[in-house]
């Protein structure tokens, strides 16, 4: 399989975070690649800046989610409009994951892997910044879900995931389309059809360099509850079989 990547962004008010991502993605990345930038509303004021650096790049694509609004569906839109069978969905303010981009894609390539999440918690992945509930609330989700369920993943709830473009339109998503809750659910099903998944260690900084977080608490913990528990009902049957 050849080393090439689709790199998929959704973007939600986010022009002081775009360019330097683009720029850093382009400078670092030593293979073929396409940034899938992928948007709501035209009034994004990330709209005038994206449209600015496909002028200047010619490996970036524009695409406005017309499917339904939230990252959900903005990777459904993305993937619709992608040219290679390797996936990557990533925030628009994660720049330090980037340097784990490569070995990522080597597991897809080299070692056959359908599904690669990176990790903050386990063998030197860091998350830093952002609020201290918001961490608190993560980790301890990662953490009880594995020693429940012995999942060999230990970071389900970051966005950041590569996978093959044929899984993603074989899986179906039932998942509520509020924030990245949809990752959690993308993990499980890789896992529960039996396909071979694996982590990198990464280095997370929330917000960075500024932009709109689209976290609301309340909301966002109660469709992670839901995914959380049929999880464990789901992982639960399949280890019973």
């Amino acid at each position: 399989m050849d080393k090439t990547l689709s790199i998929i962004i959704p973007v939600y008010n986010e022009k002081d975070s775009l360019s330097l991502m683009v720029k850093i993605l382009n400078s670092s990345l030593e293979f073929k690649h396409e940034i899938i930038i992928v948007y709501d509303d035209p009034n994004d004021n990330t709209v005038p800046e994206a449209i600015k650096l496909k002028e200047k790049f010619d490996n970036i694509i524009l695409v406005h989610n017309k499917i339904g609004r939230g990252v959900k569906f903005a990777l459904q839109a993305g993937v619709n409009n992608s040219n290679y069978e390797n996936i990557l969905i990533t925030a628009v303010d994660e720049i330090f994951p980037i340097l784990s981009i490569d070995k990522m894609l080597n597991m897809m390539v080299n070692e056959n892997y359908d599904f690669v999440s990176g990790t903050r918690y386990r063998n030197g992945g860091k998350r830093l910044g952002g609020s201290l509930i918001g961490h608190i609330l993560s980790r301890l989700a990662n953490q009880s879900f594995c020693l429940i369920t012995n999942f060999p993943l230990s970071d389900l709830t970051t966005g950041i995931k590569m996978f093959k473009k044929n899984f993603y339109k074989n899986v179906e998503i039932s998942t509520n389309p509020v924030g990245w809750v949809f990752a959690f659910e993308l993990s499980i099903r890789a896992y529960k059809m039996n396909l071979k998944i694996g982590e990198v260690p990464l280095i997370s900084v929330d917000r960075l360099f500024g932009g709109v977080s689209t976290f609301r608490l309340g909301k966002w913990v109660k469709e992670y509850l839901k995914c959380y528990f049929w999880g464990i009902k789901v992982l639960f049957k399949k280890n019973d079989k």
